[in-house]
């Protein structure tokens, strides 16, 4: 969209919310230069891709960013005051205004339009700014010294704070925005916004208009921008499923999601969505979820509460089924799986998609062997997470290790790592994460049988911002324990020497709220109709039992439990008789194995799977892994 507005003028939106660098002020330049000037001081380079990367990060973000890639040896705050002196002297020289940023702020403040600064910049250098505006451009300014530690863009909090500090809900606010970071910051919190590309290219999308420049737009122009926009959005809604953009429940969802996380205190990557809460106590752990689309139906009632005590949410049924075939499982319910991702983006929660390795066995291997292929598929990654406004990404690549062969594992470990590095990279420009779903090792050998070393653990955890371990399934074929709790601690144990230990806080281990129901042993003929292995869950499984006679009984050396039943299955024509066994994780076992996550120092838990999981199950999760070992002494 050019700066002419062909919209017809609308109604003043009921507060406006400015970013400050890049979208009020050109300053982004002056932090390039500032950055490069510390950096060669420890004798290194800065390259512009670095820089970009950093554009609209908290600045203690940045700095932790320049400690790793710039190898600047200083403390974060040590960082962040050597490049706010740099900026700052600059701007003692000439503040840099963006082309028609200060006409439009003033011609809002004559309409009586309250403006509040959103930036994550800190106090000492925004107030050179403000002293050069007119007194009273802004109600208030939201600072990034200000706002609690790791609630910064792209959380939603600091766009939250600004409409709370203009008397209105962030549904009301149009937020002004130059990044990609600012943009999901302001769209998570509930604003409309209109991006302004600077360094980054930005792309229009749901509730997001995009304008290549404020010179020519007027206060009338900002709700016609967004209208419009919103008139998009709902066209092709009705042409692209799973499309957000439900703008009158998003209202609904965000002010339950709100209160419930201001009572439950929300961890999100090492803060909380409530004012007055403190973040994880030492030695705590944060709660990843997947949300298979079979469970939606039995979720949607919770997600209000769940959703508050969540740091990443992977929905599940995307699948890659080619090098740009990204698609969505054709048996997912696309009503159920929109109001959840509708929710979902309302919420704390990082939105963290899975995309499963559809192809058949060898298919995937052979696109990463590929350089062109391996390309082709990164962009399809890319352009995936743009069209359903994900927060990272998680590969859930499970074919190399249980289709391909370990004859194979040699020719396709390196192709693995090298994609790996390459998405993430990729997706860090863009400012998002990448996540990976893959079974554990035993022993760090190249060439040994304990555990699935095809995924180089080590070499990749530098690129990766997490690493979720599938620490269960030890029996699949035969009745047997799920995730037995000796056999979890020696996957611990194993993944922890194979990644570094500067690695380990991205270890994300994988905990079951789930069992099996399996066959043991068949008398007489079964109709065909019969069922093999079935699923059992923390939320049927007592009732099943009940149901069927069957008596639990707890094993301690697996910390699981079990029970046999007997089920006559016939259709008239043929009959038999099923023995069937159950084994299952319940409250107390999922808690002990969030306990061994704990202990070992890893980064989080991730539960399988949303849906699964009672309430009895969740909240011995949440206890477990909010639990501080130095509270334990």
């Amino acid at each position: 969209m050019t700066a002419t507005v062909d919209a017809v003028p609308g109604t003043l939106p009921a507060a406006v919310l400015w970013d400050m660098d890049g979208t009020l002020v050109d300053t982004e330049p002056y932090w390039f230069a500032a950055e490069r000037d510390l950096v060669e001081e420890f004798g290194n380079e800065w390259p512009d891709h670095h820089a970009h990367a950093m554009v609209g990060f908290d600045l203690l973000d940045a700095a932790a960013y320049m400690q790793e890639h710039g190898g600047v040896e200083l403390s974060r705050h040590e960082i962040v005051d050597r490049l706010l002196d740099g900026v700052i002297a600059r701007l003692h020289r000439r503040i840099p205004w963006r082309p028609g940023a200060r006409e439009l702020l003033a011609e809002l403040n004559a309409e009586g339009v309250p403006c509040a600064l959103v930036t994550m910049s800190w106090r000492r250098f925004v107030d050179p700014v403000l002293a050069a505006l007119p007194e009273g451009s802004f109600v208030a300014a939201i600072t990034g010294d200000e706002v609690p530690e790791g609630m910064g863009k792209p959380h939603p909090e600091p766009y939250r704070l600004g409409a709370e500090a203009c008397g209105t809900d962030p549904f009301d606010c149009i937020a002004i925005e130059d990044s990609p970071t600012g943009l999901r910051s302001a769209r998570r919190a509930g604003c409309h916004v209109i991006g302004v590309p600077n360094v980054k290219e930005l792309s229009p999308g749901r509730g997001i208009a995009v304008v290549d420049t404020l010179e020519g737009v007027g206060a009338h122009d900002l709700r016609a921008l967004v209208d419009e926009q919103l008139a998009a959005d709902e066209s092709a809604q009705r042409g692209a499923p799973f499309t957000l953009g439900r703008e009158a429940r998003r209202r609904v969802l965000l002010a339950v999601a709100v209160v419930a996380a201001l009572i439950l205190g929300v961890a999100l990557f090492g803060g909380d969505d409530g004012e007055a809460e403190p973040a994880l106590p030492p030695g705590a752990v944060p709660i990843d979820v997947w949300a298979p689309y079979w469970t939606l139906g039995d979720t949607t009632r919770e997600t209000d509460v769940r959703f508050g005590e969540i740091r990443e949410l992977s929905p599940f049924w995307y699948g890659a089924r080619g090098a740009t075939d990204i698609v969505v499982d054709e048996n997912a319910s696309e009503e159920l799986a929109s109001a959840f991702l509708d929710e979902a983006q309302t919420s704390a929660a990082r939105v963290v998609p899975s995309i499963v390795d559809e192809m058949p066995a060898g298919g995937m291997a052979a696109i990463l062997a590929d350089p062109a292929t391996r390309s082709q598929h990164v962009d399809a990654i890319m352009a995936f997470a743009d069209d359903v406004d994900a927060d990272g990404i998680d590969l859930d690549y499970e074919q190399f290790a249980f289709a391909d062969g370990r004859a194979s594992w040699p020719a396709t470990r390196p192709n693995w790592v090298t994609f790996v590095a390459e998405l993430a990279a990729r997706l860090h420009d863009d400012g998002r994460t990448l996540t990976v779903s893959i079974p554990g090792v035993w022993n760090v050998d190249a060439d040994s049988s304990d555990g699935y070393w095809v995924y180089d653990h080590g070499a990749i955890a530098e690129h990766v911002d997490a690493i979720r371990i599938m620490a269960y399934d030890y029996s699949v074929q035969e009745p047997g324990p799920i995730a037995p709790i000796d056999w979890v601690e020696s996957v611990v144990a194993g993944t922890s020497l194979a990644v570094p230990e500067e690695h380990h806080d991205k270890l994300v281990l994988g905990v079951p709220a789930y069992g099996s129901n399996w066959v043991e042993s068949t008398l007489g003929s079964c109709p065909s109709s019969a069922e093999g292995r079935t699923n059992a869950t923390a939320r049927t499984v007592l009732d099943l039992a009940s149901r069927r006679g069957g008596t639990p009984v707890y094993d301690e050396t697996t910390a699981e439990w079990s029970f046999v039943y007997a089920l006559t299955v016939e259709d008239g024509a043929t009959s038999c008789v099923q023995n069937r066994r159950v084994h299952w994780v319940d409250a107390e076992g999922a808690a002990a194995r969030v306990e061994i996550a704990r202990r070992a120092g890893w980064g989080g838990v991730a539960l399988w799977a949303l849906g699964y999981e009672d309430d009895d199950v969740w909240s011995a999760v949440v206890d477990a892994s909010r639990r501080s070992l130095a509270a334990e002494g």
